[in-house]
């Protein structure tokens, strides 16, 4: 798998088959998504479709590449916090279903994860990209211990475990809950980082 397919833009095209991708996902699941369903998520003509993505798992990369800038775009660093932690819960909220776009790319990670684990290509893709948001939550968690910030006995690749699990766990408790309560969720999501990393 090439590791430029993140760094790649997309078209407006791509991007807009992309998140239709991504909707059928959410929506109807990870085996559903097929040039047709996503041509008309899209309103795009099937040819048009195949044009951009040629196979289903085309698309599928394409949809987890999308999912991902999302996501990155959301979560990145704004400086307007008043303490670290504060900062680091604005981002990693982000990553959680506490709004319709949020809940699709929640949806989107939890079928891929479930699809990596008896599809080989897509599992390469997932580990490549799992991999990446640990090394850029290491990045964070180092200048938290530089700073004094890390819990004592914690490593940053060790605090990056730890964010992942909460992140993860959170998203997974919260996704189909039939009235989603973004309070509850930053309050948990507050109350274990306070665990990792001090103010």
């Amino acid at each position: 798998m090439d590791p430029n397919v993140f760094e790649t833009p997309m078209t407006p095209a791509q991007t807009r088959i992309a998140d239709a991708a991504i909707r059928v996902i959410a929506n109807q699941g990870f085996d559903v998504v097929s040039v047709r369903t996503v041509a008309q998520e899209s309103d795009l003509s099937a040819g048009t479709i195949q044009y951009h993505y040629k196979t289903r798992q085309d698309l599928l990369i394409a949809a987890l590449v999308r999912s991902s800038q999302r996501q990155a775009e959301r979560s990145a660093p704004t400086g307007e916090h008043t303490t670290y932690r504060a900062g680091l819960r604005a981002s990693l909220r982000q990553l959680l279903p506490i709004d319709a776009t949020c809940r699709e790319d929640v949806a989107v990670w939890v079928s891929y994860g479930a699809a990596a684990s008896t599809r080989d290509w897509l599992a390469e893709l997932y580990v490549m990209t799992l991999g990446e948001f640990h090394r850029t939550l290491e990045q964070v968690l180092t200048q938290a211990q530089e700073q004094g910030r890390l819990r004592e006995g914690l490593t940053p690749t060790m605090a990056a475990s730890l964010v992942t699990a909460l992140v993860n766990g959170l998203a997974l408790d919260h996704l189909n809950a039939p009235r989603p309560d973004p309070p509850a969720m930053e309050e948990a999501l507050d109350r274990g980082l306070a665990l990792i990393v001090t103010d």
